[in-house]
């Protein structure tokens, strides 16, 4: 896929008939109705495996990394990518890179998953914004610049940079975000937006003061992180 720039070697390039996702995922009438609507093409890009790139494999008693597939979905409309990204990711139980495409604007969606009596549970879903086919930032997904100890350290490695680009945008911060500051990154702007929302609501002047102090040290804590003043 373009944005990868992976091995020819890895290359597929098949249709997937939009009939096979509703048998295998046994689609009701509602979900159906989603996929017709929205969903222009689908279509098996690339296969990554150890033969093809030289990747190892990374298998132990609870995860098996093997495979990563990466799957294109072209869109006629925006705003059922959640639902969509989701239910591809429960249907393929390999390491899965979903590519949304709509018009010039993409969405990168990876997954934390595990089978469990040969079903797929998705625990998370990672998501990106809709990013701009020729945003600079994309050259970070690029495969020879993803960490290839092993193939799931390759995969984890999309998905942080995926997490990466989510809060760059959300903090204005042009992708200085460094991996080990990633985790408290996130959970400090969550906390920052809790509290604008819990300010907003608050009607007692004393209560308010409380929630500003409060959310004054935490974006102080984060801007350190950020190096900002």
């Amino acid at each position: 896929m373009e944005i990868f720039n992976l091995p020819n070697e890895c290359k597929i390039d098949k249709n997937i008939p939009k009939e096979m996702i509703y048998k295998n995922a046994e689609a009701n009438e509602k979900l159906k109705r989603v996929f017709i609507d929205t969903v222009e093409k689908i279509r098996f890009m690339y296969l990554l495996n150890f033969s093809n790139s030289n990747i190892q494999n990374y298998i132990n008693d609870k995860e098996r990394f093997e495979e990563i597939d990466f799957i294109k979905i072209i869109l006629r409309e925006k705003g059922k990518e959640n639902i969509i990204s989701k239910l591809f990711h429960q249907l393929i139980p390999k390491s899965t890179v979903i590519i949304l495409e709509f018009k010039t604007e993409i969405l990168i969606s990876t997954s934390n998953k595990k089978i469990e009596k040969e079903r797929v549970i998705v625990e998370e879903v990672f998501n990106s914004n809709w990013i701009d086919i020729e945003n600079k930032i994309l050259e970070n997904l690029e495969y020879k610049k993803l960490n290839s100890t092993n193939l799931k350290a390759f995969y984890e490695d999309i998905i942080e940079k995926v997490r990466v680009i989510n809060l760059s945008k959300k903090l204005n911060c042009e992708n200085n975000i460094e991996s080990e500051n990633l985790d408290v990154l996130e959970k400090l702007n969550k906390e920052i937006e809790e509290l604008k929302v819990l300010r907003k609501k608050e009607t007692q002047i004393n209560r308010i003061a409380e929630i500003q102090t409060k959310l004054l040290k935490k974006i102080e804590e984060r801007n350190k992180i950020l190096g900002k003043e």
